[in-house]
């Protein structure tokens, strides 16, 4: 009588195989079915609107050399936001966000453009704030202060008072350690020391009025230095600079010399003065401290601006250096 049993060597191999099948479905479900990390929810997002602005309509009243310089700044921008997100991240971002294409047509129209950079610009500087990875919420800030540059460029608008990309007046939020504040507290003492001494060698008035007739080749605007003195005195009067000095009284200490050439190039010390409080306030956003995050974004956004009304140039990721890995 023939024994209808699969002999053993048949079956080990299928149900080995019906075993690897379902263990492969249960981990894709499990997968599927976990929540996707807030900010890779973040990151994806600002992906998302980045590659709408790059693909929006070119804006007819705007000169073509500018907008191609905003075009390859987001496309910097998308680079260091990269890679692509993939399909699950990209769903959960739609599904808890507000559609990428919000306010991200440039419409055919300056005014348009300028607003769509800033639109994004404002979702950007808030995930700034609240994201748990230094490395993104330092990109993400970076690319949001040189989006409401830019915009500025495109409509010819001045920064207005009080328009700032956070509320850098409240109280700084609790947590982390006060070091990496120390450095953009230093380089913002150091800017007004370089700001205060260019208005006298200018001639500037206490009271802002004009210097003399013959101001020295390559002088920096009246309008300009008494706008970074001002930033840099509300930059540290704010309760986040008061908490860093509290903890380090020593700060103020020390004399500050400036460079041989102040005097034959101005423009040069006030660009120095002004990347470096870029670079230290990049620095601070990159370690992570959440009480100084909004110091630190405002400080960008200010001397981001000045080095634009000093230039030209806004940068894409400006404080952030491309041969320091945004991530």
């Amino acid at each position: 009588m023939t024994d209808p049993r699969a002999p053993a060597h048949r079956v080990l191999p299928l149900l080995l195989g019906v075993l690897l099948a379902t263990g492969t479905a249960g981990a894709w479900w499990l997968d599927s079915a976990r929540p996707v990390p807030e900010d890779e929810v973040v990151r994806a997002d600002a992906w998302l609107r980045t590659e709408a602005l790059l693909e929006a309509p070119f804006p007819d009243p705007v000169p073509a050399a500018p907008w191609e310089d905003v075009r390859a700044d987001l496309a910097r921008q998308l680079e260091a936001l990269g890679p692509a997100p993939d399909d699950r991240t990209s769903a959960a971002a739609r599904a808890q966000r507000p559609s990428p294409s919000d306010g991200t047509d440039a419409g055919g129209a300056g005014a348009a453009a300028a607003t769509a950079l800033r639109t994004t610009a404002t979702v950007l500087a808030g995930d700034a704030l609240a994201a748990e990875d230094p490395a993104l919420a330092r990109v993400l800030a970076a690319a949001a202060v040189s989006r409401v540059t830019a915009a500025r460029q495109l409509d010819g608008s001045p920064a207005p008072a009080g328009a700032d990309l956070c509320d850098v007046g409240g109280e700084p939020a609790p947590g982390g350690t006060t070091d990496p504040g120390a450095v953009l507290w230093s380089a913002l003492d150091r800017a007004g020391y370089a700001f205060e001494a260019l208005a006298a060698l200018a001639g500037t008035a206490p009271d802002g009025a004009a210097p003399p007739a013959a101001a020295p080749a390559g002088a920096v605007p009246v309008e300009l230095t008494a706008r970074a003195r001002g930033d840099v005195e509300d930059l540290l009067e704010v309760p986040a600079a008061g908490r860093v000095l509290a903890e380090d009284p020593g700060l103020p200490a020390g004399a500050y010399v400036l460079p041989d050439d102040v005097r034959a190039h101005p423009g040069r010390v006030a660009d120095t003065a002004a990347r470096d409080v870029q670079d230290a306030a990049a620095h601070v956003l990159a370690r992570g401290e959440p009480g100084a995050r909004c110091w630190a974004l405002v400080a960008l956004e200010r001397a981001t601006g000045l080095r634009a009304g000093l230039t030209g140039e806004v940068g894409a990721l400006p404080g952030v250096v491309r041969d320091d890995p945004p991530r």
